[in-house]
């Protein structure tokens, strides 16, 4: 979790003399909202269903936490823990305290999360890779991840000099790991060079980043170090892993491998810790980073023999690989088309024509196969708000569309003489779904695919760190032959309809396509010389094959001929395998104590004038699996002597509800009344709330229903001790009780380069209830928000145009109803997702007008905007840890009116035209951070009589 730095307590500064205060609740303060925010949105990330019966396994170094079901992976997880604990303790320098480790299987994608705020702990998605080609060159699925992830956890605690001694004071306190704020390719690249060392496989042996340094190469593209960083263009995330590592790997090579941590150490004592070029030099005498980075970035391609076959792209800068798959009929071609620019689609072709047939939006980790003439597709989604599962759809194209499964976990589903082979998924293994042989536990498969007459069965697999091609009869798996075993990864095997095997595999550094020939004692030989490396192939009826490419822009579709008697090649022998000795541990249930308590303390004051000058604390924490996550602080004021504090609490216990509880109590400052100009009169408002939280999700759509108690109290306080009623008459102690519910809806489809959403719709509805204790006066209130976006044609660009439409209304009535106010730029600030009753306010913006400008019971404002791209620039501002992403323009419309209960309505009773600049920045590197420069021109004369001239502004993400 990458933090920058927190200001102080923000928001509760005198507001002058007036009784009326603008909100009737007070909103959290800025500062503990963020600390609860970056709480909760690790959380999100992390991805674990925390409800339910959880263990725990206790090691020497770590609490490794689990459900009973899958307790024989967390059992090796355990084992390959401590492995890679003392490994990495020979490098670099052991964390402080106990890891915790939970081992999740909530979502059917390989990968990990690890944070040490607010203490160091690891989240790994129990999953193997499947289809993930940058995934695949492991031995052990479990040993890869855990080395990866444990080396952030080395390498970010690890903090020296005056970061230790801030830390020492202050605690684990966030802003204060000064190796989290490096950029990105240190960050992940030192992970993924020490996941090669000190495992037999890693990215750094991989095919995968070599043809992605290769292709940047090739186009004369490649990163600096300061560009090698997760910026939104092509290759997005890859980036900091692939170039990083080769760097880091190439300085161990040339220096020697004491240099890596050396760098560490020198880092972690750095003052301003985003200068790691000056460090390189430090620790590798005669080296620099601007002269090495070249050296050590480039990619190691072996040489083709022979020029390889004139081919054709049948589509281009594509963002998911485009696998090809051919119709039994030799007909029709089904492949993945995401350009980034909106959702991806399965495509359709015709194979003579070239000219596509049928397409059908699909969701993320898609995979499929031809079975007659209908298309098998997995892919994921929600099952459960938390759960996010890879199932099987069916699709014959021009037809309906069905969900066959729920919740099965299926991957790879392949086709053939009337049979269906599909993966399933277990923790830290999988499983074919059809008849296979039998193998020890562990086994991952990567392919199962029966041949175009049903009658044979081939497929790939990895056990402790032997990749195998295996082929055996459909009915009979234990005569299974295995035809080639070796340490490299094999994948993408797929049956010609005359019978012959093809694969791909990288025994020379860069994946190709291969033919397994029985003749000769066995061989394997090469269909593809590509340059950069062919995947997934598809062998066509003219003998002509479809295969994906990687470029430096993104992957492309081809269409070559076949190499015509290629030598065989050689594959290496596998690499012995040591399993991970047993270590000592004990089982216990999972108890949220050691992770949950405080670590550390933020120092915070507040000004208020003569009410007080208040000074305190603020801390917060969440436990390992996120149950629970708090924020709170504490002030004092010693003269005169007064406490204020807030607190939040989430807890996700139960799953679905979430539940929260928020309460503060705070001074505000309402200046000297006229007719006393000695006394000072100040305001106390306690508040509280309770929540539960409903939610269900798809892949792009949510719904939440939000229902809440409410509490608040205000009473008053005079300096010197005055009687209020002579000095204050409206200083009267008010008591209230409320409710509110809050519906959310939306369906929104965005690509990975879009400036907006670009088809969908967003509405949101609040209803509150408020009375007074011990009188008769009451309040209800509603307020809507509707916003509809729509993708319009448009001249070119990285992204699509969009127009994008906002509408927002409110009535409210009763003697303690509060007026709506109409003007101004939207509010900016952290919103907290469980409470949108404190983060929706009563302020309908209006560009070009000040905030409130109009005021009353009822108000309605409405918005139309023009978003155009402009440029996708995917670059740092010089040597900043600043970059820019993508830039867009937005051309806008507002209008709005308040109004009386009983008055009409004038809806353009100010209105206003003007353009904003708008641009996706990255700070401290990889921090995504969205901006706006604005003018705004007054389209009407404002009530107040204000000049009606340009307004000018700056604000943070988007309006809307």
């Amino acid at each position: 979790m990458r933090i920058a730095d927190f200001g102080m307590r923000i928001g509760k500064g005198s507001s002058g003399w007036r009784l009326e205060l603008p909100f009737p609740f007070r909103n959290p303060q800025s500062t503990i909202r963020i600390l609860l925010f970056l709480l909760l949105a690790g959380r999100a990330e992390a991805q674990v269903d925390p409800s339910g019966s959880w263990h725990t396994l206790h090691t020497p170094h770590f609490r490794i936490h689990f459900r009973p079901a899958y307790r024989d992976a967390a059992l090796t997880e355990a084992r390959e823990a401590e492995r890679s604990y003392g490994l990495l303790a020979t490098e670099l320098h052991p964390p402080r305290g106990v890891v915790d480790i939970t081992l999740a299987d909530d979502i059917d994608a390989a990968n990990g999360f690890t944070t040490v705020f607010p203490t160091n702990r690891i989240t790994i998605y129990a999953a193997p890779p499947a289809g993930d080609h940058g995934l695949l060159f492991f031995d052990s699925w479990l040993r890869l991840v855990t080395t990866h992830e444990l080396t952030h956890v080395f390498h970010l605690d690890r903090s020296r000099g005056l970061w230790r001694g801030l830390q020492r004071v202050f605690g684990r306190a966030p802003g204060l790991f000064p190796n989290e704020y490096q950029p990105s390719w240190v960050i992940e690249g030192l992970a993924t060079y020490y996941e090669s060392k000190f495992t037999n496989a890693g990215r750094v042996r991989g095919s995968f980043h070599t043809q992605v340094l290769g292709a940047d190469r090739a186009a004369g593209a490649s990163r600096s170090p300061w560009n090698a960083t997760l910026f939104t263009r092509w290759a997005d995330g890859l980036v900091p892993y692939a170039y990083g590592s080769r760097f880091f790997h190439y300085l161990a090579g040339a220096v020697g491998d004491s240099v890596v941590p050396r760098f560490v150490e020198a880092t972690s004592a750095q003052l301003i810790p985003f200068r790691v070029g000056r460090q390189v030099a430090r620790v590798a005498s005669g080296r620099t980073l601007g002269r090495d980075w070249p050296r050590g970035t480039a990619p190691d391609l072996p040489g083709t023999s022979v020029a390889p076959p004139a081919g054709r792209v049948l589509d281009s800068l594509l963002r998911t690989e485009p696998v090809p798959r051919v119709s039994p009929d030799g007909r029709r071609v089904a492949y993945v088309r995401d350009d980034g620019k909106g959702a991806s689609v399965l495509r359709v072709l015709d194979v003579a024509t070239e000219r596509s047939l049928a397409a059908h939006r699909v969701n993320g980790g898609v995979d499929y196969d031809w079975l007659g003439d209908t298309l098998v597709i997995t892919q994921l989604d929600f099952t459960t708000r938390w759960r996010i599962r890879s199932d099987l759809y069916r699709w014959v194209p021009g037809r309906a569309w069905r969900r066959a499964t729920r919740g099965a976990g299926l991957v790879a589903p392949a086709g053939g003489g009337g049979r269906l082979a599909a993966i399933a998924l277990e923790p830290a293994s999988s499983r074919p779904t059809m008849p296979a042989p039998a193998v020890p536990g562990g086994a991952v498969w990567q392919d199962v695919t029966p041949s175009a007459d049903g009658r044979r069965v081939a497929g790939s697999r990895i056990v402790d760190g032997r990749w195998a091609l295996l082929r055996w009869p459909a009915d009979s798996p234990d005569a299974a032959a295995v035809l080639l075993e070796t340490d490299g990864s094999i994948a993408d095997v797929v049956w010609t309809p005359g019978g012959e095997l093809w694969f791909v595999a990288d025994p020379t550094g860069i994946p190709q396509v291969y033919r397994w020939r029985d003749s000769g004692g066995g061989r394997a030989q090469p269909l593809t010389n590509e340059p950069l490396g062919a995947r997934a192939p598809a062998p066509l009826p003219d003998g002509t094959l479809l295969y994906a490419a990687l470029r430096a822009r993104g992957w492309e579709l081809r269409r070559t001929s076949a190499l015509e008697q290629a030598a065989p090649v050689a594959f290496a022998e596998p690499l012995a395998f040591d399993s991970a000795p047993a270590v000592p541990l004990s089982e216990t249930g999972y108890t949220m104590w050691p992770s949950l308590r405080p670590q550390f303390w933020i120092p915070v004051f507040e000004n208020a004038g003569p009410t007080g000058r208040f000074g305190g604390a603020l801390t917060a924490g969440t436990d390992a699996l996120g149950r629970f996550a708090y924020a709170t602080d504490l002030f004092v004021s010693p003269e005169p002597f007064r406490a204020e504090g807030d607190f939040a609490l989430v807890c996700s216990a139960l799953g679905n509800p979430t539940l929260d509880v928020s309460a503060w109590a705070s001074w505000t400052d309402l200046g000297r009344p006229p007719s006393a100009p000695t006394v000072t009169v100040s305001e106390l408002d306690h508040y509280a709330a309770l929540g539960a939280s409903f939610v269900t999700r798809r892949w792009r759509s949510l719904a939440s229903l939000r229902v809440a108690a409410e509490l608040e109290r205000t009473r008053y306080a005079a300096i010197p001790d005055t009687a209020l009623a002579a000095v204050c008459p409206g200083c009267v102690t008010q008591n209230l009780v409320g409710g509110s519910v809050t519906l959310t809806l939306s369906r929104l489809v965005t690509g990975a380069l879009s400036i907006s959403p670009e088809n969908g719709v967003a509405w949101s509805a609040t209803y509150r209830r408020r009375e007074e204790q011990g009188s008769a006066r009451w309040s209800n209130e509603l307020r809507s928000r509707l916003a509809l976006y729509a993708r319009v044609p448009g001249p070119g660009g990285f992204a699509h145009h969009v127009l994008a439409l906002r509408l927002l209304a409110g009535a409210t009535n009763g003697p303690l109803g509060m007026l709506f106010r109409v003007g101004g730029v939207a509010p900016q600030g952290v919103n907290v997702f469980f409470a949108p009753t404190l983060s929706a306010t009563r302020a309908f913006p209006l560009r070009g007008y000040a905030s409130g400008e109009l005021r009353g019971q009822r108000a309605a404002a409405g918005s139309v905007e023009y978003r155009v791209p402009l440029a996708l620039v995917g670059r740092a501002l010089g040597h900043l840890p600043v970059g820019v992403d993508r830039v867009w323009l937005n051309l806008f419309a507002d209008a709005g009116d308040a109004w009386a209960p009983g008055a009409s309505p004038r809806l353009t009773r100010l209105r206003s035209a003007g353009v904003e600049l708008a641009s996706r920045m990255t700070v401290s590197y990889d921090f995504p951070l969205s901006v706006r420069l604005g003018v705004a021109q007054p389209l009407a004369a404002p009530p107040s009589g204000a000049p009606r001239r340009p307004q000018w502004y700056a604000a943070l993400a988007s309006d809307f």
